[in-house]
């Protein structure tokens, strides 16, 4: 599942999920995030940590419904994602991405 501020993007997250053999998932624009993710039950959910609704309720709602967290942005610094990840016991990486590490990180 992706969640992302800017349309851009997520339509960019969702084609690369789609190339990493991921099928995308978004949330629809009549429902809150924290309803989408157990209604979806997604494998992984990819949250923009700029995002209005980002805050570690969120992070803790991913993974107690069992998928795992990757917050991304698109704006920040590659130091400030692996604080921020490491602050939230997950991992983060910013845009744009190699496939590769992009893949290695959707699968592990």
């Amino acid at each position: 599942m992706i969640i992302a501020r800017e349309e851009m993007a997520a339509a960019l997250l969702g084609l690369m999920v789609e190339e990493s053999g991921f099928q995308p998932r978004f949330v629809p624009s009549d429902q809150p995030v924290a309803a989408a993710i157990p209604a979806q039950g997604p494998f992984a959910v990819l949250i923009d940590c700029d995002h209005p609704e980002f805050n570690k309720d969120l992070i803790d709602l991913v993974k107690t419904s069992g998928a795992r967290p990757l917050l991304f942005s698109p704006f920040r610094s590659r130091r400030d994602m692996r604080d921020l990840g490491s602050r939230h016991g997950t991992q983060a990486f910013t845009l744009p991405i190699e496939p590769t590490t992009f893949i290695r990180l959707l699968s592990t």
